[in-house]
């Protein structure tokens, strides 16, 4: 191999990009009051606590996710948003804990049942 032939060699570097379903960072914020919202709810029996651990959890979540990216960017992966209610909800009952959540939203077209599987 002559110097003429490694001046050809060169480094490609080659990138992909991929297509993700986002939302806006304004639906995850109407979903983060719309989860507050709903906090006021408690009752004294063990479903009851069991739910409201959940609806806790989603806000939480929520928040979480709404403030890790807003400073820097405008869109989120729906996957993103979807899990931190997959997280929470396991049974067919529990879908409220998701529809109030959701509700006068984008998310709204959305199910639950897309992401996760839900026992009876």
């Amino acid at each position: 191999m002559c110097n003429t032939d490694l001046q050809q060699l060169k480094t490609i570097t080659k990138t992909e990009t991929t297509t993700v379903p986002s939302v806006h960072a304004d639906t995850v914020y109407a979903l983060v009051l719309n989860a507050f919202k709903h906090l006021a709810y408690v009752e004294a029996d063990c479903t009851s606590a069991s739910a409201y651990i959940a609806q806790t959890n989603i806000f939480a979540q929520l928040q979480e996710l709404y403030c890790s990216f807003a400073q820097s960017t405008d869109y989120v992966s729906l996957d993103s948003v979807m899990q931190c209610f997959t997280n929470n909800i396991t049974y067919t009952d529990e879908t409220w804990l998701y529809t109030d959540v959701v509700n006068n939203t984008v998310l709204e077209s959305v199910k639950l049942q897309d992401y996760t599987y839900l026992s009876n």
